[in-house]
């Protein structure tokens, strides 16, 4: 099974290269109305869960609690909806999506905190 850090880290440079590419498409195309979408990929699907897999990484104790698997979910699920939702507001200006993936992303990421003060001094 692979480890949470490893499969963060993956994730998380998986949109980055779609952010890549996104961001180069609108510079090509000089259509800068997906500049929401661009952003949300780079900064909530790459920044953000890289530094989670760094985090786990670094002290192992977090991903030990049975919450690391839930705070994973909360994440991933989270930044994914972000991203999709912010593609509806960019193009319908439709919040709904994007307003509740926010909140379920916000929730992964008190979590991650928690864990983080919880455990980050335990011993793994």
């Amino acid at each position: 099974m692979i480890s949470i850090d490893r499969t963060y880290i993956a994730i998380g440079l998986l949109w980055a290269v779609g952010g890549m590419l996104l961001g180069l498409w609108m510079g090509i195309a000089a259509d800068n109305s997906l500049k929401v979408v661009h952003v949300a990929m780079m900064v909530v699907g790459f920044v953000t869960l890289a530094i989670y897999g760094v985090l786990y990484r670094l002290w192992p104790a977090l991903g030990a609690s049975p919450l690391a698997r839930i705070q994973f979910w909360l994440a991933i699920g989270g930044s994914a909806g972000i991203v999709v939702g912010s593609y509806f507001f960019a193009t319908s200006g439709s919040v709904p999506l994007v307003a509740t993936a926010s909140i379920v992303f916000i929730v992964g990421a008190a979590l991650m905190a928690w864990l983080f003060i919880a455990r980050a001094g335990k011993a793994a």
